[in-house]
């Protein structure tokens, strides 16, 4: 079985160049039986219209198979509301672009999930907020409109940060200070941007609250809650 994603940086595959830069795409193989392939298409900086108009969903598309999984993640980038090449309408032209994706993955005999953004680390009165506007309200009704799945991750992680704390958190995201990691010297106050231990926690969560649906693709994911028998002793140097 294949799993594709499409969607922006937070849950882009990243390389030496972004270490320690992590998408929860990338780590989410971890959570996946044996049998599963996980294909990470998502790109920094990108809305559902600047993938469509780059032709990064005709890759995609072109490459599924009848059978695949699609996740679908977007919303941080289709607000910027100062750039045509990315800027969408939550309740209009977002939506159309989410049901052309939902349309053309169907066509291909796949079956697609969807995902609203996960959240920034930004907090108001020891609360993490929402930074996303109407773009998760946006996915949620059309997906249940439509009957998919859309797992909230926005609300989700909100609610995980608020119950961390601020502080803690930050161990989350690409904040840390100078001459840590040699591609940045300067260090980062990076507050959307994940790292590994971030990343694992969202895909986590997506995995956990899949595996409360009776949604095709959690057929992909191992069962959190069975305990594995593990030989410590081959683990010894």
């Amino acid at each position: 079985m294949n799993i594709y994603m499409i969607g922006d940086s937070t849950m882009k595959f990243n390389n030496f160049y972004t270490y320690p830069q992590t998408g929860w795409g990338q780590v989410l193989n971890l959570f996946c039986k044996e049998d599963v392939l996980v294909f990470d298409y998502a790109e920094n900086g990108r809305s559902t219209k600047s993938f469509i108009d780059e032709k990064r969903f005709d890759t995609v598309i072109n490459k599924m198979q009848k059978g695949d999984f699609l996740i679908c993640q977007f919303g941080h980038n289709d607000e910027k509301i100062q750039d045509p090449k990315r800027y969408t309408t939550p309740f209009d032209t977002y939506t159309k672009n989410l049901k052309y994706f939902a349309d053309e993955v169907e066509k291909k005999g796949c079956h697609i999930v969807f995902a609203t953004s996960i959240t920034r680390h930004q907090f108001k009165d020891g609360k993490c907020i929402n930074s996303h506007g109407d773009y998760p309200l946006a996915m949620l009704k059309f997906a249940k409109e439509n009957n998919y799945t859309c797992i909230d991750l926005n609300t989700l992680t909100i609610d995980l940060y608020t119950k961390l704390g601020e502080e803690k958190t930050k161990s989350f995201h690409m904040i840390f200070d100078k001459n840590i990691y040699p591609i940045y010297p300067d260090g980062k106050d990076d507050h959307s941007h994940l790292v590994y231990e971030g990343a694992v926690n969202i895909a986590k969560i997506f995995v956990t609250e899949i595996l409360k649906t009776n949604d095709l693709i959690k057929s992909c994911f191992i069962d959190l809650n069975e305990k594995y028998e593990i030989d410590y002793a081959m683990l010894k140097d």
